[in-house]
């Protein structure tokens, strides 16, 4: 697979302005690295803002704090990012929180909340302020990018606050697709499988010991990295997918076809 450098499509992203949430986690740092090596300037945001992430990357970033939970915080990110860099052309809404591993009958409501108050509605809060400043034709139009999993299309034991948050990205950005195409804005979900994540090493005690759970559940064999999300996110986000709106990507070892 080629390295973030190698900068496969060029600077296909140059020239814009692309928002991430959550952007201190793996996933979310791989695609700013990957956004950030295609040419895109970027506004970072995370709960504190990540601040060793832009020493690492080689155009424009702007890291903020903000809890995307709550309307205000997203009001004053959204509005920095465009007094900053002028325009917006792009929201990867990344930002996610998850709940021990439990049954709803053993889950606290706040835990319940939390979770889509996190996941879900702050990929709408964030949509919404972000879309006037995409729209035409004031705007050449834009994209918005839904973090979502497989687990929004699969059951899976103790996961239920998760899963129904991650199933709401897919259809949010379904919902915001057909509410906003006129305005030259398309809106979809990405849903990785398993990604060998730093949390996933601290769930499982170690990378091989994760692999050896989950990877032969997949036809790949193996779990995913944050680079391949990042690299189909970066498709998404530019013109090469251009026809593409609506729908769910799976990025997800082939789990999801058998």
């Amino acid at each position: 697979m080629p390295s973030e450098s190698d900068a496969v499509s060029g600077a296909r992203q140059a020239g814009r302005v692309i928002l991430i949430t959550g952007a201190s986690g793996d996933i979310g740092r791989a695609i700013a690295k990957r956004l950030s090596f295609e040419g895109a300037s970027l506004a970072l945001l995370d709960l504190e803002a990540p601040l060793e992430l832009v020493r690492d990357l080689p155009g424009p970033a702007l890291p903020m704090a903000c809890d995307v939970s709550d309307a205000a915080s997203v009001v004053a990110a959204v509005d920095a990012c465009v007094a900053t860099f002028g325009r917006l052309d792009g929201v990867v809404n990344n930002a996610a929180t998850a709940t021990e591993g439990l049954p709803v009958t053993e889950l606290s409501l706040d835990a319940w909340n939390r979770t889509l108050a996190v996941n879900l509605t702050g990929a709408m809060l964030i949509s919404r302020e972000a879309i006037p400043h995409m729209r035409r034709p004031q705007h050449a139009g834009g994209v918005i990018l839904n973090v979502a999993s497989q687990l929004g299309q699969v059951g899976a034991a103790g996961r239920a606050a998760y899963a129904v948050s991650k199933a709401g990205l897919i259809q949010l950005a379904r919902s915001l697709a057909v509410d906003h195409a006129q305005e030259g804005i398309r809106a979809l979900s990405l849903s990785p499988g398993a990604v060998l994540t730093s949390r996933l090493e601290r769930r499982y005690g170690s990378a091989e010991a994760a692999e050896a759970a989950l990877g032969a559940r997949y036809l790949t064999g193996r779990l995913g990295t944050p680079q391949e999300v990042a690299a189909m996110a970066a498709h998404l986000l530019s013109d090469e997918a251009a026809f593409m709106t609506g729908c769910d990507v799976l990025v997800d070892g082939g789990y999801l076809a058998v």
